[in-house]
């Protein structure tokens, strides 16, 4: 892990690591995936999308302080782990990346050769600390639970008796359906007050206390100025045109999706909407950042395969949000990268995308209020290849 430092400019300083290697040459963290700042714990939190060796990493800023870095994996878990984002009291809201069993596209033959459509195996969580300024204290790891006609849209195994799991589901299509809402509420997956803090399997958990399964949730954000009761978040979906171009699939979700939470006062239960249905020109939504109350960018991961399929490479979209028609526009698109190319990839993806004014006090938690465009700052990484941190100069992405 390095810290950019942008206000020095000596070139030989402008990159601090935070995560020196151990004696024996290593770190112990892999998969690397999402980060944010906890103004709450005033420390940097990374996860890793590893399956059951993930989780969630905190480190202090400062090089060489003591006690850090640590892992949480008997307080959050091990799992594929993603986006992580605190609110105002110091819960978490963590996106979980695994992908699901692959099954038949062809939805009347369960052995048919094409198995592109992945059952889904993912979850949204929170986890409620008991102190919200030291996360080793424990807490409470919870995750989304979706009702549909009054019954819980659980995790269905692929197996002899359900050989599509619940990728053919109606509750798929209802879960997906455009100006559709369900009622949602948080399923408590484990609590260090009752189970210890012995590392755990979140996912396993999450699936015995009856949470609601997702297309692998890359990201989320908060609706600035919604008090942190209103978050969004984005599924892949499937990355591979075989599936997508199935009606039946597209209309689950296939090409990915971006969903809206809105939750009651309590913040324990709420409704949930989808906001965005993926196509073949949207698609495979990874990163989230808000540029005001209304503007959400997302860039798109396609991956190798669907590039290939498609011959379309990645892109970052805006979407107006907070209106009842839901508008596109293309932000970026990205090209190859010449040094992806010789090693077989395409893959330039558009990642870690993060819009600030740079504020790191509790005061400035994103989500806490629309960002000035005109005083902050928009950075992606263009990953794979040359690995380049980008920053977006100007003020018109509220326009």
């Amino acid at each position: 892990m390095t810290r950019i430092n942008l206000d020095v400019s000596d070139p030989f300083h402008r990159i601090t690591l935070l995560t020196p290697v151990g004696t024996d040459g290593l770190t112990h963290f892999n998969s690397i995936d999402g980060s944010t700042w906890n103004p709450h714990t005033k420390t940097l939190l990374f996860t890793q999308e590893a399956g059951t060796n993930g989780g969630v990493i905190e480190v202090n800023p400062e090089w060489g302080t003591a006690g850090f870095p640590r892992t949480l994996y008997g307080i959050i878990g091990r799992g594929g782990y993603e986006g992580i984002h605190p609110d105002n009291a110091g819960n978490l809201i963590i996106m979980e990346d695994v992908g699901g069993t692959k099954v038949s596209i062809d939805p009347n033959d369960p052995n048919g050769p094409t198995k592109t459509a992945a059952n889904p195996n993912s979850f949204v969580y929170r986890f409620v600390p008991k102190n919200p300024a030291d996360l080793s204290a424990g807490g409470k790891l919870q995750a989304l639970q979706v009702s549909i006609n009054g019954q819980p849209v659980t995790f269905v195994a692929v197996d002899a008796t359900h050989p599509f799991g619940d990728v053919f589901s109606t509750n798929q299509l209802k879960l997906h359906t455009p100006r559709t809402s369900w009622p949602v509420k948080w399923v408590t997956v484990h609590d260090t007050d009752v189970d210890g803090t012995d590392s755990f399997d979140a996912n396993a958990a999450a699936k015995k206390a009856g949470a609601t399964p997702f297309k692998r949730p890359e990201n989320a954000q908060f609706l600035p100025g919604s008090d942190f009761q209103t978050f969004f978040f984005c599924p892949t979906g499937d990355t591979d045109a075989t599936a997508g171009n199935v009606p039946a699939l597209a209309a689950r979700g296939s090409w990915g999706s971006i969903f809206r939470v809105d939750l009651d006062d309590d913040l324990n239960t709420g409704k949930i909407s989808i906001v965005v249905l993926g196509d073949q020109f949207h698609a495979s939504f990874d990163n989230l950042t808000f540029a005001d109350n209304n503007l959400l960018l997302a860039t798109e991961d396609r991956g190798d395969t669907l590039h290939d399929q498609l011959s379309v490479l990645d892109s970052v979209w805006a979407f107006t949000v907070s209106t009842k028609n839901v508008n596109a526009a293309r932000l970026i698109a990205l090209g190859r990268d010449p040094e992806a190319a010789p090693a077989g990839e395409e893959d330039n993806e558009p990642t870690g995308l993060y819009f600030s004014d740079g504020d790191v006090s509790l005061a400035g938690l994103l989500g806490t209020k629309p960002l000035d465009p005109g005083t902050s700052r928009l950075f992606f990484t263009q990953q794979h290849g040359e690995n380049v941190v980008w920053e977006i100069l100007g003020s018109h992405l509220s326009q």
